[in-house]
């Protein structure tokens, strides 16, 4: 299969994960912080979803994907008119975003760069483990189960998290599930989760999901949604996770405030809002953070859409964030200030971002995530985000 037809075979699963999920995994802390990461994988356009209005370059360089009709953030930033929710989270003092930025990454490989987006490291496939699974590791924090084949890299690192996944094909026999702790009692690999799977084939049985129940369950606001119901429990997750693949890889007729790009915007949006509907009185400790492998090119190509670049912008959404503001080092849209005279710079280190998302959430001192997490380049632009300094 061709690379480009595997991503677009892709490019509508989409998978919900949580660690720390349920008794015997929860945190028993009902007021601890918690967080919700959404990857965006695919490369979102940080100049679409956030447009650069006070920049004069910007419209001149893009004539068909430039957007116009953004929502005000301030007189240089513009939000995409599909973002209306997080509009309303920004009128509420609860949406910061960091522009300019990203990983020390400028290979352009989906492949290469995703690995990087979820083990924090400046080098693809050279750790087994995720900057959010070892966060939690250091933190001590509980096990966890991702709801996802396989566990997301992003969430390895704490060994005693599981997988699961929801799917519609018929359950176990019970006296077949209730034979694996003997079977597997020998293999040290495979023996803790015989118990897992007796469990979760009981949950199965007792309510079995439908092919249809199972499709509307990938959406993204039913994901948004489920994952708002488990964290909003007092012995819920403090951390979950939702995996979309390659949706924002708009390579052609990627449009301006409607198109493909903006479509993938509103699903984002709708996310969050079913996300914070569950939630209730615990989105005020709550955080929710977007990530992405890299951003795309400031001038849109020959096919009116947009090629793989570096710089792009990221979203910080909730309670856990005590003033609305865009964060950013901004240089510029003309070529002597771009990245090789074509990609919005990464003038932000997007792990100093999530270093501080860590500092906040799992109160890890910012010496330990340097050293042990997730390895960054402070930045002064970032002072009193999530009120920290």
């Amino acid at each position: 299969m061709q690379r480009r037809a595997f991503l677009q075979t892709t490019s509508a699963l989409g998978a919900l994960s949580f660690a720390a999920f349920q008794s015997p995994y929860a945190n028993a802390q009902d007021n601890a912080p918690r967080i919700l990461v959404v990857l965006l994988r695919g490369g979102m356009d940080g100049l679409t979803a956030v447009a650069p209005v006070g920049d004069s370059t910007y419209s001149r360089i893009r004539p068909t994907t430039a957007v116009q009709q953004t929502l005000r953030l301030d007189g240089s930033f513009g939000l995409h008119p599909a973002l209306s929710h997080l509009h309303s989270i920004w009128s509420q003092g609860q949406l910061a975003i960091v522009h300019s930025t990203g990983f020390d990454y400028s290979g352009r490989s989906h492949f290469e760069g995703q690995d990087i987006m979820q083990t924090g490291m400046t080098k693809p496939y050279t750790s087994p483990s995720g900057w959010l699974g070892r966060a939690m590791q250091v933190a001590n924090a509980p096990g966890g189960v991702a709801i996802s084949i396989p566990m997301p890299l992003i969430l390895r690192g704490n060994p005693d998290s599981v997988t699961q996944y929801p799917n519609w094909m018929p359950s176990l026999r019970r006296d077949v599930a209730d034979l694996l702790p003997a079977l597997w009692a020998q293999d040290e690999v495979i023996a803790p989760y015989a118990n897992v799977i007796r469990e979760q084939n009981m949950n199965q049985m007792r309510g079995p999901m439908s092919k249809e129940n199972f499709e509307n369950s990938k959406s993204w606001p039913e994901l948004g949604r489920l994952a708002g119901l488990e964290m909003r429990q007092p012995t819920g997750p403090r951390v979950g996770l939702i995996d979309f693949t390659h949706g924002f890889d708009t390579h052609a007729s990627q449009g301006a405030e409607q198109g493909v790009h903006a479509q993938q915007l509103k699903e984002l949006d709708r996310l969050v809002q079913a996300f914070q509907a569950q939630m209730g009185d615990s989105w005020r400790k709550t955080v929710v953070v977007t990530v992405t492998e890299f951003g795309r090119t400031v001038a849109e190509n020959g096919t009116t859409g947009t090629d793989h670049g570096v710089g792009t912008c990221c979203f910080l959404a909730g309670g856990l964030i005590d003033q609305s503001k865009v964060y950013a080092d901004w240089r510029g849209l003309k070529p002597e200030h771009l990245f090789e005279s074509r990609d919005l710079p990464a003038s932000i280190d997007v792990a100093a971002v999530y270093a501080k998302v860590m500092e906040r959430v799992f109160g890890i001192s910012p010496q330990k995530i340097q050293d042990q997490v997730i390895a960054h380049k402070p930045h002064a632009a970032l002072k009193g985000l999530l009120g920290l300094g």
